[in-house]
This record gives structure tokens, C-alpha cells and sequence, in this order.
């Protein structure tokens, strides 16, 4: 009898009882997959003709995915535009079973275009409008926000730095989720992270960690080897830390102790890591709003993030396929 993994799958079938709310920068990410049909006449640049168009959900809108094809309850709030970029994005997130609520605003849709032939990836177009959100929109946004925090079991915050997450939306967000006593999960650009006084666990990567440790610890962080880092950051801000180090893996520092847990990367030849780490944020929620310990949430997210990467595109993993990968692996 295999004790650990049968816990874990017991929370995975516990996950429908959860409910999340994502809030975050809502993003559309379009791959054209391309022929190479060698150089332009018109200047030495690749001549690519488009064989295929494919478009997933991005940033905060795929956490939300995450969660939902997880079995979460899930709601995202974000902000969109009035275009069919926005229309595509509310089709795909309904399709997922996500409750959306958008903030409808005048700026674009964000639009992420990845060119690509084969294994070669030629270029990223970014279409968007990053400007701070103003008092203006602030406060239909705080709206939107009490509405979906009823009944709600913890908050995920998803910070593309597009503009939704300023020194004025984080103290009024901050401060509606903790008159419900709800935990919030973060994964944050590191020069918005000081907006925040009270969360529960933050997921940077090794460069943002760093540059992190820089605004609130104020020390070089250079020096010091990667538990060091997360213990710092973590005592520092008074959070879990869960720090993604890619085909590493990840370490785990809890606020409540000077020792970290090495969880390594259980996919060792990734197809694709784009969206890994929304994978890891949402399977991390799903597994804490079931009350799983620290240690069984990142241990989920570690085997959520090994499936994700053996896609060749953005993937989110269905609770089915994450209990099937437990059944299958050898017993510890």
C-alpha cells in the first residue's frame, strides 16, 4: 500500500469541492506554425509560409484553465477589450468551465503571436496596452471582486505586470480578501511584490527571486545558494516560497521553518515549457484549497508540471490524467 500516493489522489478527488478565484492579466496566446520556405526576395529575412494557427488561453487566463480542468470551481477576473480577441478568450474560458467576469475596458486585449517552423522558434509579437489601471477602472474591478468572493476558498493572483496589479489595486483587493480570511496565492513580478502586506505563498523563479530579495532584503542576492534565497525571501515577507528553478525543479520554503524541500523535475526532456509555471501556481491552489499540507501541494505540482512540458503547446492537466500519472509511477 503506497500511503503517499493514495493521500494524493484522495485530494485530487476532493479538488471539485474547491473554489478559486484568479485574478490576474488576461492573455491570448497564438501560435503560427510555419513552412520555412527559405529567404524573401525582398531583404535576407526567412520566408515563412502559415500551415497552422493555434490559440490558448495565456497569463491569468490559464491559470484559470488549469484550475478548471482540474475540477476546481473556478472564477477569473481580468480585463479585456472590445475585440474579437476577447471574444475568442470568453469562448475558450467557457469552454473550460471558467466563470469569467471581465473588466471591459477601452485598451486591447493582451495578444501574444509566437512565429515558429518545426523546432525553431523565429520571433514573439506582443500587441498591448500595460498603462497602470486608473482610480477610474479600479473601482468596477473591486466590484467584480466582491461579488465572486462569496463562497470563494482562497484568491490566485496572476501578475503579467500588464497593468492590473498597482500599489492602489493590491491595498483594495488586499484588503477584501482578508475581511473573509481567504489565503492568497501569488506569483508576482518582483517590483509589484512590495504592494502587498499579507500573502500566504509566492511562486518566482530563480531571476526573480533574486531581484526580489534585492527591493526587500535588501542585500546582494548573488552570493547566496538557492535554499539561502528561498528561506530569505520567505522570512523576509512572511510567506511560503515556492521557488521554480525549471528543469530543476522546484524547493519549498515554509514561513515557519529555516529548512527547504527539493522537489526535482520530474520530466527530464520538455516538449514545451511555456505555461509551466501557471501549471504549477494552479495545481498548488487546487491542492491547498483541498487543505493538503505545503509539502503534498508542491508535490502535486511538481507531477501537474511534468505532464504540462511533454506538450508540445501550452497544456493544462485534467485531474484524470494527474491521478492516472500517480497510479503509473513506481512506488517510492
Amino acid at each position: 500500500m503506497n500511503i503517499a500516493r493514495d493521500r494524493s489522489i484522495g485530494l485530487i478527488q476532493q479538488f471539485h469541492k474547491a473554489k478559486v478565484l484568479v485574478l490576474g492579466d488576461v492573455i491570448l496566446d497564438v501560435y503560427l506554425d510555419c513552412e520555412a520556405l527559405g529567404v524573401a526576395n525582398e531583404a535576407p529575412v526567412p520566408l515563412l509560409e502559415i500551415s497552422q494557427q493555434t490559440q490558448v488561453l495565456g497569463g491569468a487566463a490559464n491559470v484559470a484553465n488549469n484550475l478548471a480542468r482540474l475540477g476546481v470551481q473556478t472564477q477569473l477576473i481580468g480585463v479585456v477589450g472590445k475585440d474579437a480577441e476577447a471574444e475568442i478568450v470568453t469562448a475558450l474560458l467557457r469552454e473550460g468551465g471558467v466563470g469569467f467576469l471581465p473588466l471591459v475596458g477601452d485598451r486591447p486585449t493582451i495578444r501574444k503571436t509566437r512565429i515558429q517552423s518545426g523546432s525553431h522558434y523565429y520571433l514573439r509579437i506582443d500587441e498591448e496596452e500595460a498603462s497602470p489601471l486608473t482610480h477610474h477602472d479600479i473601482s468596477p474591478l473591486l466590484e467584480l471582486v466582491k461579488k465572486a468572493l462569496n463562497g470563494a476558498s482562497l484568491v490566485v493572483v496572476s501578475d503579467y505586470d500588464k497593468g492590473l496589479v498597482t500599489a492602489a489595486s493590491a491595498a483594495a483587493l488586499e484588503s477584501l480578501v482578508m475581511d473573509r480570511g481567504l489565503k492568497v496565492l501569488a506569483d508576482l513580478k518582483p517590483h509589484n511584490a512590495p504592494y502587498w502586506r499579507h500573502l500566504d505563498l509566492i511562486t518566482p523563479n530563480l531571476v526573480e527571486a533574486r531581484a526580489l530579495h534585492a527591493l526587500v532584503c535588501h542585500g546582494n542576492s548573488e552570493n547566496l545558494a538557492e535554499p539561502e534565497l528561498a528561506i530569505s525571501l520567505s522570512q523576509a515577507l512572511g510567506c511560503d516560497v515556492v521557488l521554480k528553478l525549471a528543469e530543476r525543479g522546484m524547493l519549498v520554503a515554509s514561513r515557519s521553518g529555516d529548512r527547504v524541500a527539493n522537489f526535482p523535475a520530474l520530466c527530464k526532456s520538455p516538449a514545451h515549457v511555456t505555461g509551466a509555471g501557471d501549471t504549477v501556481l494552479s495545481a498548488l491552489a487546487a491542492a491547498l484549497a483541498t487543505d493538503a499540507t505545503l509539502g503534498e501541494a508542491a508535490y502535486l505540482a511538481s507531477v501537474a508540471a511534468s505532464l504540462a512540458v511533454s506538450h508540445e503547446v501550452t497544456y493544462a492537466v485534467s485531474s484524470d490524467e494527474l491521478i492516472h500519472q500517480l497510479l503509473a509511477a513506481s512506488p517510492v
